[in-house]
């Protein structure tokens, strides 16, 4: 008779196919981890707690590897520990089962092993799951057959993917790989080693786009060309206004049909606006850059408002051709003929905004009259220098243009033929032939183009891992970032876009190939003198001033930004809100300048204040919210309590005792040292210096718990003392000083309870509970739970409590025991400890205060940190090796000497200078170009 061990992957036709796993090697590995630090090191290299087959198993393992990543031993204490403050140490079979996977190991040396073991047996039932997904594909025969395919073919490509179990190299291999790349760089010549951009001095600084870079160009989107808010819009079921459209609306063509709006600028203010007003007596307010497809005798071309205002002052004759008929009632026009503009008047400004429509023609129907209007390069010319000119394989993956509308700028740009004639389709022989010749060259480049819409990062990714394997892709361009979808629900638009701006660099690095993501910037730039960008315009990101303070998570203490920046500090423990509303040790990679802007104050009704730019986003209700974006009365996060730092002080308690009485008696500050201490002697420190010099009082029945400070500084550092304790304070300016209060009703009961009750003030607390009619007695929590078991415990037949609980459900009123249990839970204030880490403090003011430099950080992973008691976001530039933004003068001065020239500046670049190029820019082309040399 053959046997089959339970932990066997063998054929198991005979025992009802149980899925491929080995009990036995997932408890050696975790009972090795949790006896050695270095078994862990070795089994994070192979395992991911998908792996184990047995979910207690991977609940053990993710519990081992937090605490490993927070620096802390792992062992059966510390993991049952992790485990009870999750919830899930009775789900993994209690305490005892983790002392029974130690006992049980036979050595932690061959954890790696063991680890390979369980990871074959998960990839086992991986591939187990897969091929039962793809017969249910099969069977299920929904959708495109090639649609089914390719998620079979992601399905078993998931299977295979596995991060490579030793990341790191011996310094030999390195040498001798470099010194490769050096002689293959020699040979080259004055050639480039990465991707040619097509412009000489980029190149030149770049030594072209690097395999493995994430490139970011960003420029403002569709400069001005925006109508008035209360302008109507006629949609296919009716009408909405240029204020109320939104991404994703359908609106109308120019050709009457309906097109679906891609893009939607914020509101905008200031700008100059007049009325254009129409022989049929129809008017619209637009700004001065809005654009129109107007008639000039034979011609047409694009023009903005302003160049048509100069124009009629020569004499010139604009008029644009109406829609053709549309089956609508109040579609009063003449299909198909002119309406001639008798006049541009200028007018008060008015809030103004644009849209953009996937039509090709990017024309679209406004006003109660259908008036057709236009809506709104550099990465397309990198694109096609890449694939045209040197035959690389460049994928553009564009959620903004459709791919006609794309290969036509690229026809343009490369057979250098006016945007305008190819879109009317009126070209002389001699263009034609162009046309021809380009075509040959266009036809063998290795250029692919996929306007898929709503593609999400996923979808991204598995095409372009399928163009390396078939076509050994070289370069990827998304445009843009801020229309990706991640295709799931996230807490904020914030978040998805930094997540994506992470999984981009590790997209490059993982195919070594350039990525180039596309980004709009804000508008920041518009409100300088000079309007030229900097990395702070990125629309997702925003900065904070150099004073602000972050919290660490090793030593306690705050630092502030400016000293992490002047310092070079790199990999800072601090603490960052989880999706759970938590907050964990995460590291702040480092700290890097954005540039001089204009801050704003922030002030809470905590007292608690920062100083950020407008776009720097804080969490809501609704989700990470830039500044700009908030008002007074609207709450944001602040810290609620935070878990001990990784550091520990060493003090005797006649040091922390000093220490207090000398910040009492003002004779010294608050020491650093103290945040690191043993929660036990922060009590002792806060009770010192409370009954020195704070006060406990009893006021008409209210208690009053306060304490003077010569600062709003110094108190608002003392109040994050109180969040060891989960104590929430407010600051309040008190006679050139401040005063740090604890005054929510909850706090202070905290406060009472925690510091004042064993303290030298003990009485006082005491008084002050019994009048907040909360018990004071120490056994209370002690003697609740004990009231609660017995009314449970007391002996009932299962019938009995059986039709209790049926009962209840037939008349909603509660069972008896139920009921006595409830009421003693009721009794208790125990929401005092049924609470997460966040608290909800109230926006007082939102003021202007000035310009100056400003820093962001980099969090990697949650995206967040802790600045002056407040959760603020970072920024998306932290990813990017290079920030290119684009700058054109005669947008913003149709008289500047520079028309026609663009800015190319290199903001930032991770392995190199910095710099800004000149090049050309050749509007009716759709391109740039080199300013000295026909690069392209």
């Amino acid at each position: 008779m053959e046997f089959v061990s339970e932990y066997s992957s063998g054929d198991d036709r005979e025992f009802g196919r149980t899925p491929p796993q080995d009990n036995v090697a997932e408890q050696s590995v975790l009972g090795g981890m949790m006896l050695s630090k270095d078994a862990i090191a070795d089994v994070v290299e192979v395992l991911r707690g998908v792996d184990f087959y047995k979910p207690a198993h991977e609940s053990i393992y993710e519990a081992i590897i937090s605490l490993y990543g927070r620096g802390e031993p792992a062992d059966a204490i510390t993991v049952a520990d992790e485990l009870t403050k999750r919830g899930e140490i009775e789900r993994v079979g209690g305490p005892a089962y983790l002392h029974t996977l130690i006992s049980s190991v036979p050595t932690a040396a061959n954890a790696a092993f063991y680890a390979e073991i369980v990871r074959e047996r998960g990839v086992l039932r991986r591939l187990v799951e897969a091929g039962t997904k793809i017969v249910q594909l099969g069977y299920s025969s929904d959708g495109e057959v090639d649609d089914i395919v390719n998620a079979a073919q992601a399905e078993i490509y998931q299977v295979a993917e596995r991060r490579s179990s030793e990341d790191y190299s011996v310094l030999k291999e390195v040498i001798e790989a470099t010194v490769d790349e050096i002689e293959a760089a020699g040979t080259l010549g004055d050639g480039m080693r990465g991707v040619p951009t097509g412009f000489i001095e980029l190149d030149e600084l770049t030594q072209g786009f690097q395999g493995g870079q994430m490139i970011v160009i960003a420029a403002r989107p569709a400069m001005g060309k925006a109508l008035a808010l209360d302008t109507p819009v006629p949609t296919p079921t009716g009408w909405t206004t240029m204020g109320e459209v939104a991404v994703g609306d359908e609106v109308l063509a120019v050709d009457g049909t309906p097109t679906r709006v891609v893009a939607a600028t914020e509101v905008m203010t200031g700008r100059p606006c007049y009325r254009v007003s129409f022989d049929d007596g129809s008017e619209i307010v637009a700004d001065e850059q809005h654009q129109w497809l107007t008639e000039t005798g034979d011609a047409s071309a694009v023009r903005t408002t302003g160049q048509i205002l100069a124009s009629l002052g020569t004499g010139e004759q604009h008029a644009v051709v109406n829609a053709p008929a549309l089956a609508r009632e109040d579609a009063q026009y003449e299909p198909g003929g002119r309406r001639r503009i008798t006049a541009v008047e200028p007018v008060g400004s008015v809030p103004v905004r644009c849209i953009e429509i996937e039509h090709p023609t990017h024309l679209y129907l406004a006003g109660k009259s259908f008036i057709p209007t236009h809506n709104s390069t550099l990465a397309l010319d990198v694109a096609r220098s890449a694939a045209i000119k040197h035959s690389m394989t460049t994928v553009i993956f564009s959620l903004e243009m459709s791919r006609n509308e794309i290969a036509m700028r690229l026809l343009s740009a490369e057979a250098t033929l006016n945007m305008q004639d190819l879109r009317k389709g009126r070209l002389q022989d001699e263009q034609w032939a162009k046309i021809a010749t380009t075509m040959g060259k266009m036809d063998s480049a290795p250029l692919f183009i996929d306007d898929s819409p709503n593609m999400s990062l996923m979808e991204i990714r598995a095409k372009c891992r399928r163009l390396k394997q078939k076509h050994d892709l070289k370069l990827v361009v998304l445009d843009y970032l801020q229309l990706m979808s991640s295709g799931k629900k996230v807490e904020s638009r914030q978040q998805e876009v930094s997540e994506f701006s992470r999984a981009l660099k590790l997209l490059a690095k993982e195919l070594e190939v350039p990525v180039i993501a596309l980004s709009q910037l804000n508008r920041g730039s518009e409100q300088r003198q000079d309007k030229k960008p900097m990395v702070s315009d990125l629309r997702e990101s925003g900065c904070l001033t150099a004073e602000t303070r972050v919290l660490r998570a090793d030593t306690g203490a705050e630092v502030t930004l400016g000293e992490l920046f002047a310092t070079g500090a790199r990999d800072v423990p601090v603490w960052s809100l989880g999706d759970d509303l938590r907050y964990v040790e995460r590291t702040l990679t480092h700290v890097f300048p954005t540039g001089t802007k204009p801050v704003h104050r922030l002030r809470l009704a905590s007292g608690k204040t920062v100083r950020a730019t407008a776009n720097h986003p804080f969490f809501t209700y609704r989700g990470w919210t830039p500044l700009g974006e908030l008002a007074a009365g609207d709450r944001i996060g602040v810290p609620r309590h935070t878990d001990g730092p990784t550091q520990r002080t060493q003090w005797d308690d006649a040091q922390v005792e000093d220490a207090a009485l000398a910040l009492a008696e003002g004779d010294a500050g608050l020491p650093a040292e103290v945040f690191a201490l043993p929660k036990a002697q922060i009590r002792r420190f806060v009770q010192t210096f409370w009954a020195e010099h704070g006060t406990v009082l009893l006021e008409g029945g209210r208690a009053h718990v306060a304490a003077p400070f010569d600062s709003a500084l110094q108190a608002d550092r003392f109040g994050r003392l109180l969040l060891r304790f989960g104590i929430s304070t407010a600051v309040v300016a008190d006679d050139g000083g401040a005063q740090l209060q604890v005054a929510d009703h909850d706090d202070q009961i905290r406060f009472l309870k925690e510091i004042g009750r064993s303290s030298g003030f003990g009485e006082t607390a005491r008084a002050a509970l019994e009048a907040l009619d909360v018990p004071a007695g120490p056994e209370t929590d002690a003697a609740l739970w004990q009231s609660v078991g017995d009314v449970l415990a007391d002996p009932v037949p299962v019938g009995t409590l059986v039709r209790d609980c049926v009962d209840e459900v037939r008349s909603a009123a509660p069972a008896p025991k139920l009921q006595q249990a409830t009421a003693l839970l009721d009794g208790a204030d125990l929401d005092l400890t049924a609470v997460n880490d966040l608290l909800w403090d109230t926006v007082v003011a939102i003021e202007s205060d000035g310009v100056e430099e400003v820093f962001d950080a980099t969090v990697p992973g949650t995206h967040n940190f802790v600045a002056n008691g407040i959760t603020v976001h970072n920024s998306i530039e932290q990813d990017a090796d290079m920030v290119i933004l684009l700058h054109r003068d005669d947008v913003y001065d149709k008289e500047s000497p520079r028309a026609g020239e663009a800015d190319v500046i290199v903001a930032k670049h991770r392995n190199g200078p910095t710099k800004t190029i000149v090049v050309a820019f050749q509007g009716h082309y759709s391109r740039f170009a080199n300013m000295a040399h026909e690069g392209l």
